[in-house]
This record gives structure tokens, C-alpha cells and sequence, in this order.
């Protein structure tokens, strides 16, 4: 079992709400803000590497058109991931998994690593997961994915991590997926989760978790349904409250 169940509130891709996402600045924004554990995307790069990033193409945060999978580690190095923001924010560069973990290392933070499928090829995500995370402290690591295929190739090889389904909504056959991936938990959208939703996962045992609460009252709401963790983008405005 993780390290992330002592805690409520985690940083959705760092302190995003005043800070470029998937940043190492935003990372330590959080951190400064004392959260516990961070919510962040790993996309897999030509050279299996993986770089910290969210979509499938350049574009939204960094400049460019590119398919994310198409470039490698020294294509990426060069792109600027704050300048999106702000200029103030520019040169904020695009940090590689290596780089996140060096910095867990330091800090003791836990990661949420969302599993960015952007193809199908689920064992080669798998394996360079596996390579990825080998010295990683497994108290403080948790892989999540939209993506059961990929969710099933990482469990296939890796018996241990700990795994997590993310859901726009409570899939019908949850459970099945539940106990064939060997799941820590679900994570669902706050927006669109029900009481009676909450009560059955919950029963089975698993951790509940909800993005993306960046309001409080819907902080207040999820907590009432017996939800574990909420994921913000303003970490800064409930971690000293919420934990």
C-alpha cells in the first residue's frame, strides 16, 4: 500500500493554478505549500524515455505540432513549458521522469503517475515504466491510467506497483477490472460522482480519489461521501486545512 492515504489534498499536476503544469517550478510550488503528493502525466518519447507532459502533441504548453511519441529526450530538452503562462514563467523546460524522481529522492513527495497511452503499444509502455521507476521507493509511488489495456500490461510486469482506473464516471464493470488489475483504488471525476458510487467503492475496499476539486465547497461535498484524496490545481488553498 502507498504512502497516500494520509493525506487529503494533492497537487494536480503541481501547484497548476498559478504556475505552469508539470513543471519542476510548479512541483516545488506545491511542496512549499506542503502537500504530500503530486499528480503528474507521463508521455512516452521515441527513446522510451518519458517526459513530463500531458497531451498527445505539442501545441497547448509548448510550442509546436509534433506528436509528443515522435520526439526524444534531447528534442525535448529545448522546449519551453512556461512561456504558455507567462514571460515570466519562460525557460521552464519540460522535466524527464528522471528528473522528477531525483527530485522525489530530496523531497520524500509521493507521485500519481498518470499513464498517457497516446498509442497502443501497452507492453512497451510497461517495460519502460518498469525501467523508469526501479529504484523508486514503492511507499511513495502510484500509476493510474485512463487506459485498462495499459493498466493491464504495467500489473503483467510489475506485480507489486500500486494501480489506480481513472473514470469520467463509474465504469459498469469496475469491480471486474477492480480485481482482474489488482487496483489501490479509483479516480473519479468530482463533478459527476454520486453518493451511491462513493458507498460501493468504498466497500470494496479500495481508495476513492477525485479530480479535479478546485473549489471548496466541492471540497466539502466529496469529503462528506467518504472521498480519500481530492485532486487541485490550488493546492496552496486547502493543504493547511485538509491535509
Amino acid at each position: 500500500m502507498p504512502r497516500f492515504d494520509d493525506h487529503f489534498i494533492e497537487a494536480h499536476r503541481g501547484a497548476s493554478g498559478r504556475f505552469p503544469e508539470n513543471t519542476m517550478l510548479a512541483f516545488a510550488e506545491a511542496a512549499k505549500a506542503g502537500v504530500r503528493s503530486i499528480e503528474t502525466d507521463l508521455s512516452l518519447l521515441d527513446d522510451d524515455n518519458f517526459a513530463i507532459f500531458h497531451d498527445a502533441t505539442l501545441g497547448r504548453t509548448v510550442a509546436g505540432d509534433a506528436e509528443i511519441g515522435s520526439l526524444d529526450t534531447a528534442a525535448m530538452a529545448g522546449l519551453d513549458a512556461g512561456i504558455w503562462r507567462d514571460a515570466a514563467f519562460a525557460r521552464q523546460p519540460v522535466p524527464t521522469i528522471g528528473e522528477a524522481l531525483a527530485w522525489q529522492a530530496q523531497t520524500g513527495i509521493g507521485f500519481n503517475w498518470e499513464m498517457k497511452c497516446h498509442h497502443d503499444d501497452y507492453p512497451r509502455h510497461a517495460r519502460a515504466l518498469q525501467a523508469a521507476l526501479r529504484h523508486a521507493d514503492p511507499r511513495n509511488t502510484l500509476v493510474s491510467s485512463f487506459d485498462a489495456g495499459c493498466l493491464a500490461a504495467i500489473r503483467a510486469i510489475m506485480p507489486d506497483i500500486a494501480l489506480a482506473l481513472i473514470a469520467e464516471t463509474l465504469p459498469d464493470d469496475w469491480h471486474e477490472k477492480a480485481m482482474r488489475l489488482g487496483l489501490d483504488g479509483v479516480h473519479l471525476d468530482h463533478s459527476t460522482l454520486t453518493a451511491a458510487d462513493a458507498r460501493a467503492v468504498k466497500s470494496a475496499g479500495l481508495a476513492l480519489r477525485c479530480y479535479t476539486v478546485n473549489d471548496a465547497a466541492d471540497v466539502e461535498r466529496i469529503k462528506a461521501l467518504g472521498v480519500d484524496m481530492a485532486m487541485t490545481d490550488w493546492p496552496e488553498r486547502f493543504v493547511a486545512q485538509y491535509g
